[in-house]
Order: C-alpha cells, then structure tokens, then sequence
C-alpha cells in the first residue's frame, strides 16, 4: 500500500517539467506517470529477483503501457499488486514482461505492462557471412502535430529523486560509462511522461484528465540536455506517436494514447 502524498506529486510534476494547473485546488489529480513511484517497489523486485539473477548493467526498461481508469487523487491510498508475466530467452538477450496493477477502494485504477531487456553478449557472424542488407522501412505520412520540449542538464538527477529510482546509469558518470554509455542517462519513463504531456497539450485541449492510456517502446538512450520532438498521427481513440531527438534519431517508437 502506498499513499498519494500531494508533495510528491508535486515534486514528480516539477521533475518532468510539467506546470498543469489540474495538480492544484480542490479537484486536483495526480500526474498519470507518478504511479510508476508508487510501483517502484515491486518493479524493482522483479528486476531484481534473485531466481532471475539479471545483471543489472545490461538491463534497459523496453516497455512500458499503463492504462488509467480512474485518475489517483492527492491521499489516495493505493493497492499495489505485481505479476510476472513471461521470460523469453531471445537471440539478442532476455525480455522479462510483468503485469502492474493499483487499486483505490477496490476499484482498479491503473493498470500497466512493462518489460525489461537484458541485452546478451554480442555473437560474432562466421567469418564470410555476411547478412543482407535490410529495406528501408517506407516513410510516414506527414504528421498530424510536433510539439517540442526540452530535458533539462539535470533532469535525470531530479526525476531520480522524485520517482524514487536512482539507478546509477541515471545518476552517476562512471557507472553509466562502465555501462558502455557516454553519460549518465534520462530514465525512459520521464520521457515518456514529458511527450504524454505534449500530446495531452496538443490534442486534450492541456486537460490530463482526459488521457485514458499512454504506451511507449523505448528506442535509444536520452541524454540530459537534449531537445526532443513528439511527432504523431490522429487516430479515433488519440494518436500514435513517435519522439526524436534533435539529431532526428527514435528515442520512443510505437507510442499510443488513448484519450476520452
């Protein structure tokens, strides 16, 4: 069980730079990215299982897909509950999927799937073989909206301390280059809150009440300081959506939100 503490939901709302006025008066809301402070705890148990015996090191956040019927409230005291799902042993490493779930009073309020990636050891192709030359993917239609946002130099530092998850790659030089980083990156999930705020901005009129599912697949590392651009479609339920960094390289692939 964990409580919604109003100064933690504003400290994560700080950390992702996110100003909306539907975190303050008498109605307020939580940010819908701040459950993954409150599941911190049962996502690090199965990160770090020891019958799973996963090197932390190698590990990457692959997926995350939270659904959200209704939104946490300042003094909410969530129900948390953890299932792991599946691990897969893959050619390039292990993907190790598990299901989230928050109750308030019973009533489930958010849900989410996420997946972990344990990247394997690079396998050398026999001397001669060489593999063929893949196609490029055709390119998209124009996209629907952009909208841009910035990560602050010390944004990492900051969202570790308000989600509670202070990996090393995320705040610590050395260890992040120990990893074979050129320095300490953003997690994935502030990413992902900080482009569910541009498409709330951009196609929910700025109320996040509104939003009902965001998912991602976490393409490449975010550096601090970098300057990141949402870039998606409009579909019935919301859009899909991509983020690209400013060298025009997918830092989130395959995103989705649904929106009432």
């Amino acid at each position: 069980y964990a409580f919604v503490r109003p100064e933690h939901a504003a400290a994560y709302a700080s950390a992702t730079n996110d100003n909306n006025a539907a975190y303050s008066g008498s109605e307020a809301i939580a940010p819908h990215m701040l459950h993954t402070r409150l599941f911190k705890d049962v996502m690090f148990q199965v990160a770090t299982d020891p019958q799973l015996d996963l090197d932390l090191l190698k590990l990457v956040h692959g997926e995350h897909d939270a659904t959200f019927h209704i939104p946490l409230k300042p003094w909410d005291l969530v129900q948390v509950r953890a299932q792991l799902e599946a691990v897969e042993e893959k050619s390039s490493g292990i993907l190790v999927v598990s299901k989230l779930y928050g109750f308030v009073e019973g009533e489930l309020a958010v849900e989410c799937k996420t997946a972990y990636f344990i990247k394997g050891d690079k396998k050398k192709a026999p001397a001669g073989e060489k593999k063929a030359p893949k196609a490029p993917p055709p390119a998209p239609p124009a996209p629907d909206f952009e909208a841009g946002f910035s990560i602050d130099d010390d944004q990492s530092y900051r969202y570790a301390e308000a989600s509670l998850d202070d990996n090393p790659i995320h705040v610590d030089p050395s260890t992040a280059k120990a990893a074979g980083l050129p320095n300490v990156i953003l997690h994935g999930l502030c990413t992902m809150a900080m482009s569910g705020c541009s498409v709330v901005d951009s196609l929910a009129e700025g109320d996040p009440r509104r939003l009902k599912r965001l998912g991602v697949r976490f393409a490449r590392p975010v550096l601090n300081g970098s300057k990141l651009t949402t870039q998606g479609w409009k579909t019935e339920a919301g859009t899909h959506f991509i983020v690209k960094d400013d060298q025009g390289n997918v830092v989130i692939a395959n995103g989705v939100a649904e929106l009432s």
